[in-house]
């Protein structure tokens, strides 16, 4: 990751309404995350996990799983080469995994300083 992610104006609930964002229920703190829950997941990122439910009635307990594997292995995205500069604690990565066919990062961001963590994909 060499940029720092987009901004977007709307608060995390406006997401929610818009259908872009669904909150996560799951309160565990994640140390990778700066020992922060993740309280938002894109509706894209959740149906990619969901979809890899071995049946539709697991889909909540897969994709609740496989986001508390993907956040242990987060890192602090300003600690990547080229990235030195980026505020810290405020975006952290994963390496691609596979999500469905392909390969890919998410990204867990921070709204603001300390503020709730959103998982997604990158833009």
């Amino acid at each position: 990751m060499r940029q720092h992610p987009p901004t977007d104006d709307r608060s995390p609930e406006q997401l929610v309404a818009a259908g872009l964002l669904r909150p996560h229920g799951d309160p565990t703190a994640h140390p990778n995350l700066g020992g922060s829950a993740v309280s938002y997941v894109s509706t894209a990122l959740w149906a990619a996990l969901a979809a890899l439910a071995i049946a539709p009635t697991a889909a909540e307990a897969t994709a609740t799983a496989l986001l508390r594997e993907l956040a242990a292995q987060a890192r602090d995205a300003a600690l990547a080469p080229g990235n030195e500069g980026a505020p810290h604690d405020d975006l952290y990565e994963t390496d691609p995994a596979h999500i469905g066919p392909h390969r890919r990062t998410v990204w867990f961001r921070r709204s603001w300083p300390r503020g709730p963590i959103t998982a997604m994909f990158p833009p």
